[in-house]
């Protein structure tokens, strides 16, 4: 006992002695600017680094760095944690992966991180989504791929995990990485995978499951809301008819492939420029005819990487009558290489290849 007590009291001081180091970080968009912040957002998107590269202002004797996701750290040795900070006169505290294990301490300037969003009195919040395309295209090092197509080409394959971006990351390995995520829950995320840009509901799924997993209705709902709550998977509702099913799209667009052998690059490609939308502010919808439909911009969008121009000018005056109707009077087409622009009765459609769009 006297031992096991002596350890407790010695894990503080062991943090203390050694902070945690990074070698070869790439600057992201989102930094640290607030003394008290909390940064939150998907599993594995680069919080962390952002945090330690922030600590690099601070002299080691100044900071304290504690991972709760270190299976090393005791909670019970955080009980003199307010007395270890002030009594090391330590300017910095990080917790990370923060979920009220125990109570914020006080010192000049508190860090802590989450998967989900904490939403604590005083504190900054930055949230931190994996890379988007511009971000990928600054992490791009590959001398072989400098044009933009060739640069797209290994998003579309790599994704959005920053480690998957830099490359030397196969799937088998970000499928361990999700299996210690999801933990009990990976088996009903493999399923969940398959409704990539397609309308998913928690009937639909549990016809799914039932024949080979047994799983009540209840476990479903709490571990759907789970995985949106941790952003990992997005809903978007149909903005004509509320009720109606919600398509789902995931924080990362390469996530079906690493979970599956089924492949639909046009699904993927409407994940893909979500996950783009993500930088927006406002609420996102679907209609019947329109991929995305952003009130607050007054934006419509279709995701049609590779139909002829002539086509979707055909198209575009075919749903001028709800264009109109939602008060759009431009519509983006987002292609694989085409571009133009038509206009029709004081409407422009707009063909922009990916990257283009994505980088403006």
């Amino acid at each position: 006992m006297i031992k096991t007590m002596e350890y407790l009291m010695d894990v503080l001081e062991i943090l203390y002695d050694n902070p945690p180091k990074i070698s070869g970080f790439l600057p992201r968009k989102y930094e640290i600017t607030a003394k008290k912040t909390v940064l939150y957002g998907p599993a594995f998107s680069g919080k962390s680094f952002i945090i330690i590269d922030y600590l690099g202002k601070f002299s080691r004797k100044e900071l304290l760095y504690i991972d709760f996701s270190d299976v090393r750290v005791d909670i019970r040795s955080l009980k003199s944690l307010q007395s270890f900070i002030d009594k090391n006169n330590i300017r910095i505290i990080v917790l990370e992966h923060f979920d009220f294990q125990c109570a914020i301490p006080e010192a000049e300037e508190v860090i802590l991180s989450s998967v989900a969003r904490l939403e604590i009195d005083g504190f900054h919040e930055l949230f931190v989504p994996l890379l988007d395309f511009e971000e990928f295209v600054s992490f791009n090092f590959d001398k072989k791929h400098q044009n933009i197509e060739g640069i797209f080409t290994l998003f579309e394959k790599n994704g959005t995990y920053p480690q998957m971006a830099l490359g030397g990351t196969e799937a088998k390995q970000v499928q361990t990485i999700l299996q210690m995520y999801a933990k009990n829950s990976f088996t009903m995320l493999k399923n969940i995978a398959l409704f990539q840009a397609q309308i998913l509901s928690v009937h639909k799924l549990y016809e799914l499951l039932k024949p080979n997993i047994k799983l009540s209705k209840d476990t479903i709902y709490a571990t759907i809301s789970r995985f949106e709550n941790e952003y990992l998977i997005y809903f978007v509702d149909r903005f004509d008819k509320r009720g109606a099913g919600k398509k789902l799209y995931f924080a990362d667009f390469t996530l079906k492939n690493i979970l599956t052998f089924e492949k639909d690059f046009i699904l993927k490609f409407q994940n893909i420029i979500f996950c783009e939308l993500i930088k927006k502010t406002g609420q996102i919808f679907y209609t019947l005819t329109l991929d995305f439909y952003l009130p607050k911009h007054s934006l419509a969008i279709l995701c049609i990487p590779f139909l002829q121009p002539e086509l979707i000018n055909r198209r575009f005056k075919k749903l001028s009558k709800e264009l109109k109707s939602l008060g759009i009077t431009n519509l983006q087409v987002i292609t694989l290489g085409n571009e133009g622009k038509y206009k029709d009765e004081g409407l422009t459609c707009e063909l922009i290849p990916f990257w283009e769009w994505a980088m403006r």
